[in-house]
């Protein structure tokens, strides 16, 4: 029912009405002297109206109708309605909407105000717009409406029901131009919202062109997944012969699961099944199965070359969070050796070397230093001369304790140069208990099965106290291990060769070090006042380990045996050597170790309005050398090297080497016999050490001012939950899509590594890998990558991508130039997710895969 906040005296009032928007409950008849009562109205409005007119609102009580003029709005529920003139006739429910002729346009042609009446979350606009209030049914004039980004034209919309229009010849499109770039026309469609569109018969038209005909067209409207068939894609192999690909049904199970079924079918016998199940609860866990199987023919049975292969794959992975301390993250994947180059086009999985499959539960305990995990894995190696090995472990479950102070009260704060020595005493603990089993290639056609287990305890208590500018920390650490079996070793008579076999017993190992570290931090600080540079600092933090650790090869601790060859040579070896945690260390040691790190730090004036400065780390340069007095020869360790150094966030170099103080020699009675010798290389050569190893690794990455744009590819729903889920590796070649906000960008590494341990035998590596991509112009993104080897002068798989955003279509271009994988693809889609089956596609590989 409607009110009319002003007094009426005659059959017809002109109210000026310039003000906001009135509340209209009820209608009110005041013509009869101070006698006020209710109309009932008759309109089937059962709630509040809010309207307001910028020039004048008119309402005939004879008709009992209402004119609103001038950016006339009306709200009603979820309806709303706006256009320059609009009238109401409450006797029949009616509105009527129109626009008026653009004083401003001499052609006559232009209209302003014309209605847009948005009801939910629909939008539609026209000529004129005619819309009953009590049956909830209307008719838009040269109208369209927006569905689910989804937009709809036709010379006239009827409204027959609340989710039900008919469109007279009509458009469907998801281009928002004036003049769309294409469209689906029909002379009937009908369109239930939130759910479908059907159409009979459909043209697609490209540019006003007709490109081709169905006798009826379905579209979906419904939010979110809908089930249904996908379309597949068809051509022509020279190796597999024709083939349709990727046939298939999708069936959205409800909003927590979803399941779908593919094929592909080729004329010569290969076939491929794919099927994915996910399920997803918001806020709890996501997760999904997804598995094919194919059967794969190249050539003719009568060809010499002629194979028959079966793949497979299967992959799980599920991720949950059952609150905030626990967590289940699973990812596993079980595959045929030559599944992905059998059957895929992706780089980065022909280039896969090995899978690796995870499974952990994680807990911890809040406000406690203790957690949990129990841990699956499975490493599976895909090609080389190891393929087919695998490493697994089932399962493996750990306990710690993180650093705690057992004698230090909770609610202590003060500092550690107050505290009692007592109370500056921490220990940690990790427990861990493993079960693996692996699988080792002895030739082309045979393995080896190893199962191992056992129990590891460590634990380790120290204390750090203060003295002046010095750090005390003495420290003891303790390890037990239990293992059921352990090994024998003896030499077989007939060959001179050792034999290894395993005994079942139920033995502990045990073993200890200690010692005492002592560290401190030095300054120093240059102001050269110079080019703007505030300060240079330099943080020198040297520190000096006793490590004392007795030699558990001792026959007094029964961790070690000996066996003899034919000639009386004894040979000493570790009973547990074979075990999952490995057995007690040989040797005894009195070790003294001394490192030093550095860091250079830069501060720099003031430059901006505001007077900050800047900080920058210069380098960071780590040494350490360590002396074993118990050695009975090659006291001293190699020197260890570690650097790290960037300028700003554009380029960094590190890297890491070792240095040996021996010299190296080789036995003249036995060439194959060399090493490094008790003689320091400062006496005999005149030089301090020799570099054993060597790596460097370089890398830049420049980009382009970050800026707003509105290019690039659409994703779905499904696009992005792929993209969440995406786990087990990333590599040079991994797909993304094009971000047009970066106007630029290159990324480039190199890495160089060189052992020469032996230096007789000089090993090195040395690759250049980087990526490129630019924006040619505002709709064109243009993408390189490769890695190339500088030693053996060739590259590795390079691959281009070009991106063309199309408006409404887009365009891509993906190509592998050379090498074994060489491939081209070239596609035109539209960019609606729920048109994405819109497309031309042409391909080509020289496996035959799609």
């Amino acid at each position: 029912m409607f009110v009319v906040s002003a007094q009426v005296f005659a059959q017809e009032r002109f109210v000026s009405d310039t003000t906001a928007a009135k509340p209209l409950a009820s209608v009110v008849d005041t013509t009869k002297g101070d006698t006020v009562r209710a109309i009932k109205s008759v309109s089937g409005v059962d709630s509040v109206v809010a309207y307001s007119a910028s020039d004048s609102v008119v309402y005939s009580l004879a008709t009992k109708t209402m004119y609103m003029y001038g950016k006339g709005d009306i709200k009603y529920r979820e309806l709303g309605l706006k256009a320059e003139n609009i009238d109401v006739n409450w006797n029949t429910s009616i509105l009527n909407a129109v626009g008026v002729a653009d004083t401003a346009d001499t052609t006559g042609k232009k209209f302003r105000g014309q209605p847009d009446l948005i009801d939910g979350g629909e939008k539609y606009h026209g000529s004129k717009i005619t819309y009953n209030f009590k049956s909830k049914k209307g008719k838009i004039i040269l109208g369209e409406t927006e569905i689910e980004k989804g937009l709809y034209y036709g010379e006239e919309i009827k409204r027959v029901d609340t989710d039900v229009l008919f469109v007279g010849e009509g458009k469907y499109t998801t281009c928002d131009l004036d003049h769309p770039h294409y469209y689906f026309g029909s002379p009937e469609m009908k369109v239930t919202v939130k759910d479908q569109v059907v159409a009979r018969p459909v043209y697609l038209y490209v540019s006003d062109v007709p490109v081709f005909a169905l006798p009826f067209g379905i579209f979906p409207t419904e939010r979110g997944r809908r089930s249904g068939i996908i379309a597949p894609a068809y051509g022509e192999n020279a190796a597999r012969g024709r083939y349709l690909t990727h046939l298939g049904y999708y069936w959205a199970i409800n909003d927590y699961f979803d399941i779908n079924l593919r094929g592909d079918g080729y004329t010569k016998g290969t076939w491929v099944l794919y099927s994915d199940f996910r399920y997803a609860l918001r806020y709890n866990f996501t997760g999904g199965i997804s598995a094919s199987y194919a059967k794969t023919i190249s050539g003719l049975s009568e060809d010499p070359t002629y194979s028959k292969e079966t793949q497979f794959n299967i992959r799980l992975n599920h991720n949950q969070e059952f609150n905030p301390t626990t967590r289940l993250v699973v990812d596993f994947t079980f595959s045929s050796g030559n599944y992905y180059q059998t059957t895929s086009n992706n780089m980065d999985e022909l280039l896969l070397q090995n899978i690796v499959s995870n499974a952990t539960l994680s807990k911890s305990w809040e406000g406690t230093p203790n957690s949990m995990s129990l841990n699956l894995r499975r490493d599976q190696v895909l090609s080389g001369s190891r393929a087919g090995e695998l490493s697994e472990v089932l399962p493996s479950f750990g306990f710690n304790v993180a650093q705690s102070f057992p004698f230090r009260s909770k609610k202590s704060s003060a500092s550690p140069e107050s505290m009692s020595w007592l109370e500056l005493i921490g220990y940690s603990y990790g427990g861990q208990f493993i079960n693996t089993r692996t699988k080792t290639k002895l030739d082309s056609t045979s393995f080896r099965t190893d199962d191992r287990r056992g129990v590891q305890h460590v634990v380790a208590v120290n204390a750090s106290p203060v003295l002046s500018h010095f750090t005390i920390t003495p420290f003891f650490n303790y390890t037990e291990k239990w293992y059921d079996q352990r090994i024998e070793r003896s030499i077989d008579p007939t060959t001179n060769l050792p034999v290894t076999k395993d005994v079942k017993v139920v033995k502990a190992v045990r073993y200890y070090d200690l010692g005492v570290s002592a560290a401190t931090k030095l300054y120093g600080m240059f102001q050269p006042g110079v080019f703007g540079i505030a300060a240079i600092r330099h943080q020198i933090s040297p520190s000096l380990t006793y490590t004392y650790q007795p030699d558990f090869s001792d026959p007094r601790y029964g961790y070690y045996g000996s066996y003899q060859d034919t000639l009386g040579k004894e040979y000493q070896y570790s009973y547990y050597e074979r075990e999952v945690y490995g057995g007690a260390p040989a040797g005894e040691r009195q070790a003294l170790g001394l490192n030093i790190g550095n860091v250079f730090e830069m501060k720099t004036e003031g430059t901006d309005s505001a007077g900050q400065s800047k900080k920058f780390t210069l380098l960071n340069l780590n040494a350490g050398i360590s002396y074993n007095f118990a050695a009975d020869s090659l006291r001293f360790s190699e020197i260890g090297l570690d650097y790290r150094t960037s300028f700003g966030e554009a380029f960094s170099i590190g890297g890491h080497s070792t240095f040996n103080l021996y010299k190296f020699e080789v036995d003249p009675n036995n060439p194959l016999r060399a090493g490094r010798v008790n003689k320091f290389l400062l006496k005999e050569e005149g030089r301090l050490a020799q570099m054993t190893n060597f790596s460097v690794s370089v890398g830049t990455r420049l980009s382009g001012e970050k800026k707003e744009t509105k290019a690039g590819p659409v994703k779905s729903y499904e696009d992005s939950l792929a993209q969440k889920q995406k786990g087990g590796y990333v590599g040079l070649y991994e797909q993304t899509e094009p971000d047009f906000s970066i106007p630029w960008n290159l990324d480039l590494t190199w890495n160089f590594n060189q052992n020469q341990s032996d230096p007789r035998v000089i090993v090195r590596s040395s690759a250049i890998s980087g990526t490129l991509g630019f924006n040619l112009t505002e709709s064109w993104k243009f993408t390189a990558g490769a890695s190339y080897d500088v030693l053996n002068k060739e590259f590795a798989a390079p691959q281009v991508s070009v991106y063309r955003d199309l408006h409404c279509w887009e365009m891509s271009f993906n190509w592998v130039p050379t090498g074994q994988y060489k491939n081209f693809r070239l596609e035109i889609r539209l960019k609606a997710p729920q048109l994405r089956d819109v497309k031309l596609s042409k391909q080509d590989n020289a496996r035959g895969v799609y």
